[in-house]
């Protein structure tokens, strides 16, 4: 049995499904609908005694941690050609991989908690701003590094896409008049052509909460 823990909005939870619906994988989804902070329980912090999401049970194998997951599934279920296996083309889905769970998400994070989760007259509207400015300049690398390739590792899609894809997702969501996006052709060429994938559109393409 193949069981996944966490709510359908929250970008690790999207990182962890997408992986398994581009793999074709069944598995349970605990707590599907539920809300921030909406798992913890005693029961679950046996399972991820941080209480954070996602945590999945892959067969007895419990692992937690967004992009450990959709590594491990990459490696594990290899038939799904997830996993470059040129190293070339691993190094950039690695390298992207890292990229998004700390240069993007330390100026992403602050950002949509800032914008989507607090209320306007609790905003810090200096700080976001700060970190809008980073946020440009980190996906500025991001779209540069796409001129020449239509995906992250190559000519092929693969696990270095979707950390990165997730994240792109809600940057380009968040409020047009907070954002004032720079022209990026290549990211959004790139973008387009995830936005085409059945399970990107089934769980990412949601509203921002």
């Amino acid at each position: 049995m193949r069981i996944l823990y966490g709510r359908n909005t929250s970008i690790n939870v999207q990182k962890a499904v997408w992986t398994l619906g581009e793999l074709g994988l069944d598995f349970d989804w605990i707590d599907k609908d539920g809300t921030v902070g909406s798992i913890n329980s005693a029961d679950y912090r046996e399972l991820n005694p941080a209480a954070q999401i996602p945590t999945i049970d892959d067969n007895g194998i419990i692992l937690r941690q967004s992009n450990a997951i959709v590594r491990y599934l990459a490696h594990t279920y290899p038939e799904g050609n997830l996993c470059p296996t040129e190293q070339p083309s691993y190094a950039e889905a690695e390298r992207w991989m890292e990229w998004q769970a700390t240069d993007c998400w330390s100026c992403m994070r602050p950002v949509f908690w800032g914008l989507i989760r607090t209320k306007p007259e609790d905003q810090n509207m200096a700080e976001i701003n700060k970190n809008i400015e980073t946020c440009h300049k980190e996906f500025t690398f991001l779209n540069d590094f796409l001129a020449d390739r239509p995906y992250i590792a190559g000519d092929q899609f693969s696990m270095g896409d979707i950390p990165a894809g997730c994240a792109v997702q809600r940057y380009f969501n968040l409020p047009a008049e907070h954002m004032q996006w720079p022209d990026f052709p290549h990211l959004k060429a790139w973008f387009n052509r995830l936005s085409e994938r059945p399970a990107f559109k089934q769980y990412v393409m949601l509203p921002l909460e």
